[in-house]
């Protein structure tokens, strides 16, 4: 994770009194002699720095408590190029009263240095357990615990979420993520956004597989159908959901990267991320939705056809590609990998790509391989 996520123990007392006016504020009460607890960070998140805490407070004479999730600005490089903490929390407001769509309550945001010296935003913690995602989704965590039966409810209730994205009517909710809508379906526009992210993460430097996905998405972007633009996640996948005892999704998380574009976005990133989960070597778990099964209950839900798949796993397979340059430089800087390191160039995802653009197949890199243990940095 870039920077140190701890907020400097100078700005805890500006911290507690920030949070017991926006609690006294949503409650319509007096909150008073608000305690913060330790902060924490999270096994999983990579573009923001994020740190979870707990606080106690006295409100109308009771002593309450919660728990709370707290992202602000990266103190240092980051991920993403324009990616920012304040418009994700502007997309979950946007989402608090959506159908099918939970996500945390929000406690507030704040834009400006007086409090932590950054701009953040606070929310509940939601309780619950989010999927392990290394080594793979099939062989750590939780979802190896399930039974069949509950493993293929846990991945329906998860297509259920993705599908309530793409109908929220982001023409009332969320019309500031689209800009001016251009060519197929906002693909120009999206293609426009990535292209800026991509030659920023590159650098000026050659990374010939994924250097040859950017050219294949940008020579063919002509020949993809038009589709309806929905509101996009950016990050869809199970690895990215609170699910509760039941296992139905209690919250959707990691809105940093959402937009507005073709659907067909956030369903070949699920798709990509569940190739990544099922590398040679590793069985798919019974009663989790192969792609066919996925394809065909997507579109038995929304009525939708999705077009050029493979055209979006490229772009989708480019952009963890992506992710992994930008945290490959930062491990560099950061002194934990060594220079010319190859885990940006040999990885699951330049393999993927290599594969689909009929490309020599790079070996992984060990420091990739170390990357994908579950010790591993995040991502």
């Amino acid at each position: 994770m870039p920077g140190d996520p701890h907020p400097p123990e100078a700005a805890r007392p500006r911290l507690a009194q920030w949070l017991g006016e926006r609690l006294g504020a949503l409650h319509g009460t007096r909150v008073t002699e608000v305690a913060l607890g330790e902060f924490a960070v999270p096994a999983v998140g990579q573009s923001s720095d994020t740190v979870f805490f707990s606080a106690e407070w006295r409100e109308e004479g009771r002593r309450e408590s919660g728990q709370f999730v707290m992202k602000r600005r990266p103190d240092g490089d980051r991920i993403f190029l324009d990616a920012d903490v304040l418009d994700e929390h502007r997309v979950l407001a946007a989402l608090q009263e959506t159908p099918g769509v939970p996500v945390p309550p929000l406690i507030g945001a704040y834009d400006g240095p007086e409090v932590l010296g950054t701009g953040f935003f606070v929310m509940a913690r939601v309780p619950g357990t989010i999927p392990a995602g290394k080594p793979s989704i099939h062989t750590a965590g939780w979802l190896p615990t399930l039974a069949p039966r509950q493993r293929e409810r846990l991945w329906r209730s998860a297509l259920d979420a993705l599908v309530a994205v793409h109908r929220t009517d982001w023409r009332r909710s969320h019309a500031f993520l689209a800009g001016e809508q251009a060519g197929a379906g906002g693909l120009e526009r999206h293609l426009e956004r990535f292209g800026r992210w991509y030659r920023w993460a590159r650098a000026g430097r050659s990374f010939p597989v994924t250097d040859a996905a950017w050219r294949y998405l940008v020579d063919n972007r002509h020949r993809v159908p038009s589709s309806e633009p929905v509101l996009l996640w950016g990050d869809a996948r199970p690895g990215n959901m609170i699910f509760d005892s039941e296992l139905s999704v209690a919250a959707v998380i990691d809105w940093e990267v959402a937009g507005v574009g073709p659907p067909e976005v956030d369903v070949a990133h699920w798709l990509v991320f569940d190739e990544l989960a099922t590398p040679p070597g590793v069985a798919r778990l019974p009663g989790v939705p192969d792609r066919a099964d996925t394809l065909a209950y997507y579109a038995q839900r929304t009525g939708r056809t999705l077009h050029a798949l493979e055209y979006f796993e490229v772009l989708q397979g480019l952009f963890v590609a992506t992710t992994l340059i930008r945290q490959a430089d930062l491990a560099v800087a950061a002194g934990r990998l060594v220079r010319g390191t190859r885990m940006g160039h040999d990885n699951t995802m330049t393999q993927g790509l290599a594969r689909r653009l009929g490309l020599p197949v790079p070996e992984l890199s060990a420091d990739y391989l170390k990357h994908r243990t579950p010790a591993g940095p995040a991502g």
